[in-house]
Protein backbone atom coordinates (compact mmCIF):
# COMPACT_ATOMS: atom_id res chain seq x y z
CA UNK A 1 0.00 0.00 0.00
CA UNK A 2 2.78 2.45 0.88
CA UNK A 3 4.67 3.05 -2.33
CA UNK A 4 6.32 4.95 -3.91
CA UNK A 5 8.25 7.48 -1.79
CA UNK A 6 7.59 11.13 -0.91
CA UNK A 7 9.73 14.11 -1.85
CA UNK A 8 11.40 15.10 -5.12
CA UNK A 9 14.92 14.68 -3.73
CA UNK A 10 14.12 11.25 -2.29
CA UNK A 11 12.32 10.08 -5.45
CA UNK A 12 15.26 11.19 -7.59
CA UNK A 13 17.53 8.99 -5.45
CA UNK A 14 15.12 6.01 -5.44
CA UNK A 15 14.38 6.62 -1.76
CA UNK A 16 18.02 6.41 -0.63
CA UNK A 17 17.98 9.30 1.87
CA UNK A 18 17.90 7.70 5.32
CA UNK A 19 21.55 8.34 6.22
CA UNK A 20 21.45 12.12 6.49
CA UNK A 21 18.46 13.77 4.75
CA UNK A 22 19.01 17.44 3.99
CA UNK A 23 15.46 18.77 3.48
CA UNK A 24 12.29 19.05 5.57
CA UNK A 25 11.17 15.51 4.76
CA UNK A 26 13.76 14.35 7.25
CA UNK A 27 10.59 14.43 9.37
CA UNK A 28 9.54 11.10 7.86
CA UNK A 29 12.82 9.54 6.66
CA UNK A 30 15.18 10.26 9.58
CA UNK A 31 14.54 13.28 11.84
CA UNK A 32 18.17 13.25 12.97
CA UNK A 33 18.87 15.00 9.67
CA UNK A 34 17.04 18.10 10.90
CA UNK A 35 19.81 18.98 13.36
CA UNK A 36 22.16 20.44 10.75
CA UNK A 37 19.48 22.44 8.89
CA UNK A 38 20.18 25.97 10.14
CA UNK A 39 17.94 29.03 10.04
CA UNK A 40 14.37 29.38 8.78
CA UNK A 41 13.47 26.99 5.97
CA UNK A 42 10.36 26.15 4.00
CA UNK A 43 9.64 23.15 1.77
CA UNK A 44 6.68 22.73 -0.57
CA UNK A 45 6.59 19.38 -2.38
CA UNK A 46 4.18 17.79 -4.84
CA UNK A 47 3.94 14.37 -6.44
CA UNK A 48 1.85 12.82 -9.23
CA UNK A 49 1.56 9.04 -9.48
CA UNK A 50 0.26 7.43 -12.68
CA UNK A 51 -0.78 3.87 -11.89
CA UNK A 52 -1.65 1.58 -14.77
CA UNK A 53 -3.23 -1.81 -14.17
CA UNK A 54 -4.78 -4.22 -16.64
CA UNK A 55 -6.66 -7.28 -15.44
CA UNK A 56 -8.09 -10.05 -17.59
CA UNK A 57 -10.08 -12.66 -15.73
CA UNK A 58 -10.19 -16.23 -16.98
CA UNK A 59 -12.43 -16.26 -20.06
CA UNK A 60 -13.44 -12.61 -19.58
CA UNK A 61 -12.76 -9.25 -21.20
CA UNK A 62 -9.85 -7.19 -19.89
CA UNK A 63 -10.36 -4.09 -17.72
CA UNK A 64 -8.01 -1.21 -16.91
CA UNK A 65 -7.66 1.39 -14.20
CA UNK A 66 -8.81 4.82 -15.37
CA UNK A 67 -8.59 6.58 -12.02
CA UNK A 68 -6.13 9.14 -13.42
CA UNK A 69 -3.06 10.68 -11.75
CA UNK A 70 -3.01 10.70 -7.96
CA UNK A 71 -1.72 13.89 -6.35
CA UNK A 72 0.03 13.97 -2.96
CA UNK A 73 1.48 17.19 -1.49
CA UNK A 74 3.79 17.91 1.44
CA UNK A 75 4.83 21.07 3.25
CA UNK A 76 7.35 21.67 6.06
CA UNK A 77 8.50 24.73 8.03
CA UNK A 78 11.65 24.42 10.13
CA UNK A 79 13.90 26.63 12.19
CA UNK A 80 17.45 25.74 13.13
CA UNK A 81 18.68 27.56 16.23
CA UNK A 82 22.33 26.61 15.78
CA UNK A 83 24.30 25.77 18.90
CA UNK A 84 22.13 25.58 22.03
CA UNK A 85 23.82 24.80 25.34
CA UNK A 86 25.85 21.60 24.93
CA UNK A 87 24.25 20.88 21.52
CA UNK A 88 26.05 21.84 18.32
CA UNK A 89 22.74 22.23 16.52
CA UNK A 90 19.02 22.17 17.33
CA UNK A 91 16.17 22.35 14.80
CA UNK A 92 12.39 22.23 15.20
CA UNK A 93 10.13 21.43 12.25
CA UNK A 94 6.39 21.30 11.65
CA UNK A 95 4.65 20.02 8.57
CA UNK A 96 2.07 17.85 6.85
CA UNK A 97 2.91 15.00 4.50
CA UNK A 98 0.52 13.31 2.11
CA UNK A 99 0.33 9.58 1.49
CA UNK A 100 3.25 7.57 0.18
CA UNK A 101 0.81 5.58 -1.92
CA UNK A 102 -1.50 5.51 -4.93
CA UNK A 103 -4.88 6.34 -3.45
CA UNK A 104 -7.22 6.47 -6.45
CA UNK A 105 -8.30 3.59 -8.69
CA UNK A 106 -11.36 3.19 -10.90
CA UNK A 107 -12.65 0.22 -12.92
CA UNK A 108 -15.90 -0.59 -14.75
CA UNK A 109 -18.82 -1.29 -12.44
CA UNK A 110 -19.70 -4.40 -14.44
CA UNK A 111 -16.11 -5.49 -15.20
CA UNK A 112 -14.50 -8.81 -14.40
CA UNK A 113 -12.66 -7.20 -11.46
CA UNK A 114 -15.78 -5.88 -9.70
CA UNK A 115 -15.70 -8.40 -6.82
CA UNK A 116 -12.17 -7.21 -5.99
CA UNK A 117 -12.77 -3.48 -6.46
CA UNK A 118 -14.83 -1.04 -8.49
CA UNK A 119 -13.28 2.19 -7.27
CA UNK A 120 -11.27 3.56 -4.36
CA UNK A 121 -10.24 7.00 -3.15
CA UNK A 122 -7.97 7.03 -0.10
CA UNK A 123 -6.06 9.97 1.33
CA UNK A 124 -3.97 9.83 4.50
CA UNK A 125 -2.12 12.87 5.86
CA UNK A 126 0.58 12.81 8.52
CA UNK A 127 0.60 16.01 10.59
CA UNK A 128 4.11 16.13 12.00
CA UNK A 129 6.16 17.95 14.62
CA UNK A 130 9.82 17.03 14.80
CA UNK A 131 13.03 17.98 16.54
CA UNK A 132 16.57 17.11 15.52
CA UNK A 133 19.81 17.77 17.37
CA UNK A 134 23.49 17.53 16.52
CA UNK A 135 24.93 16.23 19.79
CA UNK A 136 28.53 16.62 18.56
CA UNK A 137 30.56 16.21 15.37
CA UNK A 138 29.73 12.54 15.01
CA UNK A 139 26.24 12.01 16.50
CA UNK A 140 22.78 13.40 15.64
CA UNK A 141 19.38 12.26 16.95
CA UNK A 142 15.82 13.20 16.11
CA UNK A 143 12.20 12.45 16.91
CA UNK A 144 9.01 13.17 14.96
CA UNK A 145 5.59 12.98 16.56
CA UNK A 146 2.76 12.47 14.09
CA UNK A 147 -1.01 12.51 14.03
CA UNK A 148 -2.40 10.51 11.13
CA UNK A 149 -5.78 11.51 9.70
CA UNK A 150 -7.37 9.77 6.74
CA UNK A 151 -10.43 9.36 4.59
CA UNK A 152 -11.36 6.28 2.59
CA UNK A 153 -14.15 5.59 0.16
CA UNK A 154 -14.44 2.53 -2.00
CA UNK A 155 -17.02 0.42 -3.76
CA UNK A 156 -17.11 -3.27 -4.52
CA UNK A 157 -19.57 -5.80 -5.91
CA UNK A 158 -20.93 -8.43 -3.51
CA UNK A 159 -22.59 -11.66 -4.66
CA UNK A 160 -26.30 -11.86 -3.79
CA UNK A 161 -27.33 -14.63 -6.19
CA UNK A 162 -28.22 -18.22 -5.52
CA UNK A 163 -25.45 -20.70 -4.86
CA UNK A 164 -22.26 -19.88 -6.79
CA UNK A 165 -22.11 -17.52 -9.74
CA UNK A 166 -21.04 -14.21 -11.22
CA UNK A 167 -24.23 -12.98 -12.92
CA UNK A 168 -24.13 -9.15 -12.59
CA UNK A 169 -27.93 -9.10 -12.27
CA UNK A 170 -27.44 -10.52 -8.78
CA UNK A 171 -24.68 -8.15 -7.64
CA UNK A 172 -25.08 -5.87 -4.67
CA UNK A 173 -22.76 -2.85 -4.98
CA UNK A 174 -21.48 -1.81 -1.57
CA UNK A 175 -20.18 1.72 -1.07
CA UNK A 176 -18.10 2.53 2.00
CA UNK A 177 -17.18 6.09 3.00
CA UNK A 178 -15.26 6.58 6.26
CA UNK A 179 -13.07 9.11 8.06
CA UNK A 180 -10.57 8.44 10.82
CA UNK A 181 -9.84 10.40 13.94
CA UNK A 182 -6.30 11.56 14.70
CA UNK A 183 -4.13 8.48 15.24
CA UNK A 184 -0.76 8.97 16.97
CA UNK A 185 2.47 7.58 15.56
CA UNK A 186 6.03 8.79 15.07
CA UNK A 187 9.54 8.31 13.71
CA UNK A 188 12.80 8.04 15.66
CA UNK A 189 16.14 8.55 13.95
CA UNK A 190 19.86 8.57 14.62
CA UNK A 191 22.85 9.45 12.43
CA UNK A 192 26.47 8.56 13.20
CA UNK A 193 29.49 10.01 11.35
CA UNK A 194 32.52 7.85 12.20
CA UNK A 195 34.57 9.92 9.75
CA UNK A 196 33.79 13.22 8.04
CA UNK A 197 32.90 11.67 4.67
CA UNK A 198 30.69 8.84 5.97
CA UNK A 199 27.19 9.11 7.49
CA UNK A 200 25.30 6.10 8.86
CA UNK A 201 21.59 6.61 9.56
CA UNK A 202 18.90 4.51 11.19
CA UNK A 203 15.19 5.31 11.61
CA UNK A 204 12.17 3.45 12.94
CA UNK A 205 8.41 3.94 12.61
CA UNK A 206 6.22 1.62 14.72
CA UNK A 207 3.23 -0.23 13.32
CA UNK A 208 -0.17 1.35 13.86
CA UNK A 209 -3.81 0.42 13.72
CA UNK A 210 -5.86 2.54 11.31
CA UNK A 211 -9.53 2.83 12.28
CA UNK A 212 -12.16 4.97 10.58
CA UNK A 213 -15.92 5.31 10.90
CA UNK A 214 -18.65 6.29 8.47
CA UNK A 215 -21.31 4.79 6.23
CA UNK A 216 -21.91 1.52 4.40
CA UNK A 217 -24.60 1.87 1.72
CA UNK A 218 -25.79 -0.99 -0.50
CA UNK A 219 -27.32 -0.84 -3.96
CA UNK A 220 -29.32 -4.07 -3.95
CA UNK A 221 -29.90 -6.04 -7.19
CA UNK A 222 -33.13 -5.64 -9.11
CA UNK A 223 -33.59 -9.15 -10.45
CA UNK A 224 -37.22 -10.44 -10.31
CA UNK A 225 -36.31 -13.10 -7.73
CA UNK A 226 -34.83 -10.50 -5.40
CA UNK A 227 -37.49 -7.84 -6.02
CA UNK A 228 -40.18 -10.34 -5.06
CA UNK A 229 -38.67 -10.55 -1.57
CA UNK A 230 -38.51 -6.72 -1.24
CA UNK A 231 -35.22 -6.66 0.69
CA UNK A 232 -33.92 -3.43 2.17
CA UNK A 233 -30.98 -2.28 4.25
CA UNK A 234 -31.77 -0.74 7.63
CA UNK A 235 -28.95 1.26 9.25
CA UNK A 236 -25.70 2.24 7.58
CA UNK A 237 -22.99 2.76 10.20
CA UNK A 238 -19.66 0.98 9.69
CA UNK A 239 -16.06 0.92 10.91
CA UNK A 240 -12.98 0.21 8.79
CA UNK A 241 -9.87 -1.34 10.37
CA UNK A 242 -6.45 -2.22 8.98
CA UNK A 243 -2.85 -2.30 10.22
CA UNK A 244 0.14 -0.39 8.84
CA UNK A 245 3.57 -1.98 9.37
CA UNK A 246 6.61 -0.93 11.32
CA UNK A 247 9.32 0.43 9.02
CA UNK A 248 13.09 0.29 9.63
CA UNK A 249 15.47 2.26 7.40
CA UNK A 250 19.25 1.83 7.47
CA UNK A 251 21.40 4.01 5.22
CA UNK A 252 25.06 4.75 4.53
CA UNK A 253 26.17 7.82 2.57
CA UNK A 254 29.74 8.32 1.29
CA UNK A 255 30.85 11.79 0.22
CA UNK A 256 34.62 11.24 0.03
CA UNK A 257 34.83 12.07 -3.68
CA UNK A 258 34.68 15.70 -4.80
CA UNK A 259 31.18 16.77 -5.93
CA UNK A 260 29.76 13.23 -5.47
CA UNK A 261 27.65 11.65 -2.73
CA UNK A 262 26.59 8.00 -2.95
CA UNK A 263 24.11 6.30 -0.62
CA UNK A 264 22.81 2.80 -0.19
CA UNK A 265 19.78 2.05 2.01
CA UNK A 266 18.13 -1.10 3.27
CA UNK A 267 14.46 -0.77 4.20
CA UNK A 268 12.44 -3.40 6.07
CA UNK A 269 8.64 -3.19 6.28
CA UNK A 270 6.69 -5.55 8.54
CA UNK A 271 3.71 -6.09 6.26
CA UNK A 272 2.88 -9.44 7.87
CA UNK A 273 0.94 -7.30 10.36
CA UNK A 274 -1.51 -6.54 7.53
CA UNK A 275 -3.65 -9.66 7.65
CA UNK A 276 -6.98 -8.26 6.46
CA UNK A 277 -9.13 -5.24 5.76
CA UNK A 278 -12.05 -5.44 8.14
CA UNK A 279 -15.38 -3.66 7.71
CA UNK A 280 -17.54 -3.88 10.81
CA UNK A 281 -21.17 -2.90 10.23
CA UNK A 282 -22.85 -1.18 13.18
CA UNK A 283 -26.44 -2.33 13.64
CA UNK A 284 -26.94 -2.84 9.90
CA UNK A 285 -29.81 -5.24 9.19
CA UNK A 286 -31.23 -6.73 5.98
CA UNK A 287 -35.02 -6.94 6.13
CA UNK A 288 -37.33 -8.66 3.63
CA UNK A 289 -40.80 -10.17 3.45
CA UNK A 290 -39.55 -13.78 3.36
CA UNK A 291 -37.82 -14.18 6.70
CA UNK A 292 -36.57 -12.63 9.90
CA UNK A 293 -34.30 -9.56 9.79
CA UNK A 294 -30.66 -10.64 9.26
CA UNK A 295 -27.82 -8.62 10.82
CA UNK A 296 -25.01 -7.87 8.37
CA UNK A 297 -21.91 -9.61 9.71
CA UNK A 298 -18.34 -8.30 9.63
CA UNK A 299 -16.82 -8.17 6.14
CA UNK A 300 -13.25 -9.48 6.12
CA UNK A 301 -11.12 -8.99 3.01
CA UNK A 302 -8.29 -11.41 3.70
CA UNK A 303 -4.82 -10.19 2.61
CA UNK A 304 -2.17 -12.17 4.53
CA UNK A 305 0.71 -9.96 3.37
CA UNK A 306 4.37 -10.84 3.88
CA UNK A 307 7.16 -8.75 5.35
CA UNK A 308 9.03 -6.91 2.58
CA UNK A 309 12.49 -5.46 2.16
CA UNK A 310 14.15 -3.20 -0.37
CA UNK A 311 17.62 -2.07 -1.35
CA UNK A 312 18.00 1.48 -2.67
CA UNK A 313 21.02 3.03 -4.35
CA UNK A 314 21.15 6.76 -5.01
CA UNK A 315 23.72 9.39 -5.89
CA UNK A 316 24.03 13.18 -6.15
CA UNK A 317 26.59 14.90 -8.37
CA UNK A 318 27.29 18.62 -8.01
CA UNK A 319 27.50 19.47 -11.70
CA UNK A 320 27.69 23.26 -11.34
CA UNK A 321 28.98 24.41 -7.96
CA UNK A 322 26.21 25.91 -5.81
CA UNK A 323 23.87 25.92 -8.83
CA UNK A 324 23.02 22.51 -10.24
CA UNK A 325 22.95 19.04 -8.69
CA UNK A 326 21.94 16.01 -10.76
CA UNK A 327 20.97 12.68 -9.25
CA UNK A 328 19.79 9.20 -10.03
CA UNK A 329 18.83 5.99 -8.29
CA UNK A 330 17.76 2.37 -8.45
CA UNK A 331 15.69 0.23 -6.12
CA UNK A 332 14.59 -3.35 -5.81
CA UNK A 333 11.72 -4.23 -3.48
CA UNK A 334 10.47 -7.71 -2.65
CA UNK A 335 6.74 -8.37 -2.78
CA UNK A 336 4.64 -7.94 0.33
CA UNK A 337 1.73 -9.56 -1.54
CA UNK A 338 1.72 -13.34 -1.95
CA UNK A 339 0.48 -14.47 -5.35
CA UNK A 340 -2.65 -15.96 -3.81
CA UNK A 341 -3.65 -12.50 -2.51
CA UNK A 342 -3.00 -10.47 -5.68
CA UNK A 343 -6.01 -8.46 -6.74
CA UNK A 344 -6.78 -5.18 -8.50
CA UNK A 345 -6.77 -3.11 -5.30
CA UNK A 346 -2.97 -2.98 -4.72
CA UNK A 347 -0.63 -3.35 -7.69
CA UNK A 348 2.62 -3.18 -5.74
CA UNK A 349 4.00 -6.68 -5.81
CA UNK A 350 7.82 -6.99 -6.15
CA UNK A 351 9.37 -4.36 -8.40
CA UNK A 352 12.44 -2.60 -9.75
CA UNK A 353 12.60 1.15 -10.28
CA UNK A 354 14.99 3.66 -11.81
CA UNK A 355 14.89 7.39 -11.18
CA UNK A 356 16.50 10.65 -12.20
CA UNK A 357 16.34 14.13 -10.75
CA UNK A 358 17.98 17.50 -10.34
CA UNK A 359 18.18 20.49 -8.00
CA UNK A 360 18.62 23.99 -9.42
CA UNK A 361 19.47 26.92 -7.14
CA UNK A 362 18.29 30.36 -8.28
CA UNK A 363 18.51 33.46 -6.08
CA UNK A 364 18.82 31.26 -3.02
CA UNK A 365 15.73 29.16 -3.84
CA UNK A 366 16.21 25.47 -4.63
CA UNK A 367 13.91 23.80 -7.16
CA UNK A 368 13.90 19.98 -7.14
CA UNK A 369 12.48 17.82 -9.92
CA UNK A 370 12.35 14.03 -10.20
CA UNK A 371 10.99 11.22 -12.33
CA UNK A 372 10.81 7.51 -11.51
CA UNK A 373 9.61 4.53 -13.53
CA UNK A 374 8.67 1.34 -11.71
CA UNK A 375 9.03 -1.99 -13.49
CA UNK A 376 6.36 -4.32 -12.09
CA UNK A 377 6.29 -7.90 -13.41
CA UNK A 378 3.17 -9.30 -15.02
CA UNK A 379 1.37 -12.06 -13.14
CA UNK A 380 -0.62 -15.09 -14.29
CA UNK A 381 -2.59 -16.24 -11.26
CA UNK A 382 -4.32 -19.64 -11.28
CA UNK A 383 -4.38 -20.46 -7.55
CA UNK A 384 -5.97 -17.33 -6.12
CA UNK A 385 -7.44 -17.17 -2.64
CA UNK A 386 -9.34 -13.94 -3.42
CA UNK A 387 -13.01 -14.74 -2.91
CA UNK A 388 -16.29 -12.95 -3.42
CA UNK A 389 -17.96 -11.35 -0.45
CA UNK A 390 -21.58 -12.54 -0.15
CA UNK A 391 -24.70 -11.01 1.36
CA UNK A 392 -27.25 -12.77 3.51
CA UNK A 393 -29.96 -14.42 1.32
CA UNK A 394 -32.08 -11.71 -0.33
CA UNK A 395 -34.76 -14.13 -1.56
CA UNK A 396 -36.54 -17.04 0.10
CA UNK A 397 -33.76 -19.29 1.52
CA UNK A 398 -36.22 -22.16 1.83
CA UNK A 399 -36.69 -22.52 -1.92
CA UNK A 400 -33.36 -21.22 -3.30
CA UNK A 401 -29.74 -21.96 -2.30
CA UNK A 402 -28.01 -19.27 -0.24
CA UNK A 403 -25.17 -17.25 -1.85
CA UNK A 404 -21.81 -19.05 -1.89
CA UNK A 405 -18.37 -17.59 -2.58
CA UNK A 406 -16.49 -18.11 -5.84
CA UNK A 407 -12.80 -17.51 -6.48
CA UNK A 408 -12.45 -14.21 -8.37
CA UNK A 409 -8.70 -13.43 -8.29
CA UNK A 410 -7.48 -15.75 -11.05
CA UNK A 411 -6.33 -14.14 -14.27
CA UNK A 412 -3.68 -11.99 -15.92
CA UNK A 413 -2.33 -8.83 -14.23
CA UNK A 414 -0.13 -6.20 -15.86
CA UNK A 415 0.88 -3.11 -13.87
CA UNK A 416 2.91 0.05 -14.51
CA UNK A 417 3.78 3.05 -12.37
CA UNK A 418 5.32 6.42 -13.25
CA UNK A 419 5.98 9.17 -10.73
CA UNK A 420 6.89 12.82 -11.24
CA UNK A 421 7.67 15.22 -8.43
CA UNK A 422 8.38 18.92 -8.06
CA UNK A 423 9.53 20.71 -4.91
CA UNK A 424 10.62 24.17 -3.87
CA UNK A 425 12.98 24.66 -0.94
CA UNK A 426 13.51 28.11 0.53
CA UNK A 427 16.42 28.54 2.97
CA UNK A 428 15.44 32.01 4.15
CA UNK A 429 18.96 33.15 5.09
CA UNK A 430 20.30 32.21 1.64
CA UNK A 431 17.40 33.96 -0.07
CA UNK A 432 17.90 37.12 1.96
CA UNK A 433 21.62 37.20 1.22
CA UNK A 434 20.90 37.20 -2.53
CA UNK A 435 19.08 40.51 -2.19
Amino acid sequence: MEFPDNGARAIGRAGAVAADPEDGLALVYNPAGLGSQMGLRFLLDSKLCMQGLLFKGTGQDSVTNDGGPFFAPAGVFSYGFGAVGPLQGLTVAIGAVGPSAVGRLSYPEDGAQRYGLISSDFFIAYYSLGVGADINDWLSVGLTGQLLHGTASFSQAVWSGFGRGTDPDFDTVVNIDVTSGFIPTGVFGITVRPIESLALGLSYRPKLRFTAEGDLVSQLPESPEVLAAAPKQVGKGAELLLTFPHVIRLGAEWSGIDHLAIEVDLVYEGWSAFEAIEVRPKNVVIESNVGDPTPLEDIVLQKDFNDAWSVRLGADYNLVSDRLVVRGGYLYESSAIPDKSISVDFANWGRHAVSIGASLTLFGVIVDVAYAHHFIPTKEIDHSAVMQVTTPPLADPQSLPVPEQSVVGNGYYSATLDVISLAVRVPWDDLRSEF
